[in-house]
């Protein structure tokens, strides 16, 4: 093999396998899509409803390729479990996990109530942690990788919510931590950590006020909203052989947001 084959080698996820929970809509589809594209053997990913049309559109179009959608909710021990058990169903080893699935309900703390601040927990950390901790036994003998969705939210106040920036900033410390304790089984744990980007969740979010957007594009030095596929690409670059040596780490996938501390005329003029 040549030096630049040996080089290329490290972009490309042909042989392996992957598990996306969240994966129909948002970032989660932009990242199976991806995951195909670059050469993945098998995806198996999941969403709490039926996606039959959505299944036969990727096996049509990656058709070398594995596609397994499995109808769970991951918040739960039975949803973990269906998910885990049609992994074990494909006989496969997985090289690669990414914990996508997450959700908000905007409110201030006084308005919250005890059921959403759970029903955030379950999806946004237990998810996570629970499924990480059950693949142990399915990750490929030589090596794989885990990668968390989190969110800027994570990184400092966004005015999204309490208990969405608590569950994203525990997925940022178990990232690090996780990382350093599995280091040594040669599993990596990174994650991605977006600004607002064009997701179904978001436009729920802001349904019914035209001008919300306005004001965070104003704030991030990009002055645009993220697209699913550009946080998905740099899920890629996580999961990829290219970033072998890269683990514990929180990426900001965001605009330049968490780099800006104040908006001054320097980034932008007349302001």
């Amino acid at each position: 093999m040549s030096e630049q084959e040996e080089i290329l080698r490290g972009w490309t996820l042909r042989g392996r396998n992957f598990v996306v929970t969240g994966g129909t809509k948002g970032i989660g589809l932009a990242t199976v899509k991806a995951l195909l594209a670059h050469g993945a053997e098998a995806v198996v990913f999941c969403s709490r409803g039926p996606s039959a049309e959505l299944v036969t559109s990727l096996r049509r179009e990656y058709a070398n390729a594995n596609v397994v959608h499995v109808p769970c909710d991951v918040s739960s021990p039975d949803g973990r479990e269906a998910l885990l058990r049609a992994v074990r169903e494909q006989r496969i080893s997985i090289h690669g996990l990414v914990n996508n699935v997450g959700t908000n309900m905007r409110k201030p703390i006084t308005e919250q109530t005890e059921d959403e601040y759970h029903t955030m927990m379950r999806t946004n950390v237990d998810a996570a942690y629970f499924l990480s901790k059950s693949c142990l036994d399915l990750f490929d003998s030589k090596g794989a990788t885990i990668v968390n969705v989190s969110s800027a939210a994570g990184v400092q106040s966004s005015g999204t919510g309490i208990v969405y920036g608590m569950t994203k900033a525990a997925m940022n410390h178990f990232t690090r931590t996780l990382a350093c304790e599995w280091a040594s089984r040669n599993i990596r744990v990174n994650a991605v950590a977006p600004w607002m980007t064009v997701t179904p969740l978001l436009e729920e979010a802001v349904k019914g006020d035209t001008g919300a957007l306005d004001k965070v594009k104003r704030s991030t030095p990009m002055h645009r909203l993220g697209q699913p596929e550009e946080v998905a690409n740099a899920v890629i670059y996580l999961c990829l052989p290219a970033s072998s040596y890269v683990t514990g780490q929180v990426l900001g996938v965001d605009g330049g947001l968490t780099a800006q501390g104040f908006d001054g005329p320097c980034v932008t003029p007349g302001e």
